[in-house]
């Protein structure tokens, strides 16, 4: 394999998405990346799958598929303190373990990064969770439902005078593994230089708060609490999505100053009504947003919304499709860095995967294999720490490894 993690190994531990995108960036990178998980409690996104009633039974779940390319799997009970000593053995094979438990699960099993770091002292540990492994609430087994809510980000979004409705999808859970890859690099530059390995505790809650530091600043240095305010923004007007002609077609459209403004009046021919007082400056633009918003979109609905963005842009206004998942997947902007390649999976075929949004000029960066099935290399990578293959068909026999 070639990328300039390919000789790093990690041993990942944990369910659902902040822990498997965190070291996906790393498996893009030429990593190998093992999966330690189990039949006995598999990981819930792999019972994310097409039909409840599947046969394929927990090899089905597109979501699975997409976040783990590039992985392997080992399946251990680790309820079983034989399966726990080898889990041992796969940590000192490691040079990364990162886990995403609830605190107190993984030193239950006897894996808790106090004793992990006992037993391999270069070793770079790393433990995220909704609030960290330290303070009155770090027991709580939450998500990023929960996250994006006790951060702060539903209080922004949606509208004034309307319940809040969060941001889509579980955003904490997206934006501690962005921060938790980037500690990981760091800790590995760390032990180059020192020959020291480290604990790294990830809290989703703190992340979620960092990336609202604005809203903390505003806060703290006047008491300001910032409001829900929809499509409305507080230095620009016109600032919003727009009706564009078609079904479900909207367009958003963002201006900030006179001359953007001046731009995209000369882009609608020159109304009449953009030279009322109303709309002179870009105070009074803020103040009638309302009329603005109708004026625009009387407007915009009688043009497509790709042509209209193409005019828009070319004018200096910034204006942006508001694509859907098939237009997506179908941007030409996209297409041209190749975000995204198709990788056959041995039981739901062909998937479209995204890659990371960043290019290494020597090292762009591949997926060796689709996501692994469950327990798919227990015998390969147990092999590696000594096993034969009839001591771990023994093993699954017994149900340790399983």
């Amino acid at each position: 394999m070639s990328g300039i993690y390919a000789d790093l190994r990690i041993l990942e531990l944990g369910a659902g998405a902040a822990g498997p995108m965190a070291t996906r960036y790393f498996a893009e990178q030429g990593a190998t990346v093992v999966r330690l998980e189990s039949s006995k409690r598999p990981d819930f996104l792999r019972l994310l799958r097409i039909a409840p009633d599947d046969p394929s039974g927990l090899e089905r779940s597109p979501m699975f598929a997409l976040l783990n390319p590039g992985k392997r799997s080992v399946a251990l009970n680790l309820q079983e303190p034989e399966a726990q000593a080898l889990a041992l053995e796969l940590v000192r094979w490691a040079d990364v373990v990162l886990e995403n438990f609830s605190p107190g699960v993984m030193d239950r099993f006897g894996l808790g990064a106090e004793r992990l770091l006992a037993e391999k002292p270069e070793l770079v540990v790393v433990s995220s969770c909704l609030f960290g492994q330290t303070g009155p609430q770090r027991a709580y087994p939450g998500f990023g439902g929960q996250g994006s809510a006790i951060a702060g980000f539903n209080a922004l979004t949606g509208w004034p005078d309307r319940e809040a409705i969060g941001p889509f999808a579980t955003i904490t859970d997206s934006l501690s593994p962005r921060y938790a890859a980037v500690l990981i690099a760091a800790a590995l530059l760390a032990r180059r230089r020192t020959g020291r390995g480290q604990h790294i505790d990830v809290s989703q809650i703190e992340a979620g708060v960092y990336s609202l530091s604005e809203m903390i600043v505003r806060c703290s240095a006047n008491g300001e609490v910032v409001k829900r305010a929809g499509n409305r923004d507080e230095r620009a007007a016109p600032h919003g999505i727009y009706p564009c002609l078609g079904d479900d077609a909207w367009i958003a459209i963002s201006v900030c100053g006179d001359a953007e403004w001046g731009a995209l009046v000369a882009a609608m021919d020159g109304p009449a009504w953009a030279a009322d007082a109303r709309f002179a400056s870009a105070d009074a633009r803020r103040a009638n947003a309302d009329e603005l918003d109708a004026k625009i979109a009387a407007w915009t609905r009688e043009f497509g919304a790709w042509h209209l963005m193409a005019g828009l842009q070319n004018a200096g206004v910034a204006a942006g499709v508001v694509q859907n998942a098939h237009e997506v997947l179908r941007d030409p902007q996209l297409a041209h860095r190749h975000h995204f390649v198709t990788i056959e999976h041995p039981v739901l075929g062909p998937l479209i995967h995204e890659r990371s949004g960043f290019r290494l000029a020597e090292h762009s960066g591949h997926f060796d294999c689709a996501a692994p099935l469950l327990g798919e290399h227990t015998e390969a990578v147990l092999g590696a720490v000594g096993r034969s293959p009839a001591a771990v068909r023994d093993l699954v026999a017994r149900g340790v490894a399983v």
